[in-house]
């Protein structure tokens, strides 16, 4: 298993082409194969495709699994398994998030994102846009 600490600052570096690619990411979604459950990564998804309820675990200071893509209209559920309040707020357009009255110890979030496009996340108390606990979900034609 990476060490999450090594992972945020894999994706530090990778931001700027992750930003650079997600408009050619987002416009080459379609493809067929794409829309199947656990169907694997392929060079225009960022992870192996999931459908249907996606969770994804805030930890104490990093998100598990921290890049995800999904079909459209599927449930991305975020869970709090760490011992501090944690929140979630879009970099770009993305119409989904949580407050950190909302999101303490225990606390689940849900969001249905039905919008092909590749949305960046972040806690705003333990990461910046681009560093230290953020996100990054595609969302892809089913």
């Amino acid at each position: 298993m990476t060490h999450p600490h090594r992972r945020h600052h894999g994706l530090a570096r990778l931001a700027p082409l992750v930003a650079a690619g997600g408009l050619l990411l987002a416009s080459g979604c379609g493809s067929s194969g794409a829309s199947v459950s656990g169907a694997p990564a392929s060079p225009d998804t960022l992870s192996p495709v999931k459908s249907g309820t996606v969770k994804v675990s805030a930890v104490d200071n990093y998100f598990q699994d921290q890049d995800i893509t999904v079909t459209a209209g599927s449930k991305v559920v975020w869970t709090n398994l760490g011992r501090n309040d944690h929140n979630l707020k879009t970099v770009d357009a993305g119409d989904f998030g949580v407050d950190t009255k909302g999101f303490g110890p225990g606390a689940s979030y849900a969001a249905t994102l039905s919008t092909p496009g590749t949305y960046h996340y972040y806690c705003t108390i333990h990461g910046t846009a681009d560093r230290g606990m953020v996100g990054t979900i595609q969302v892809v034609a089913p």
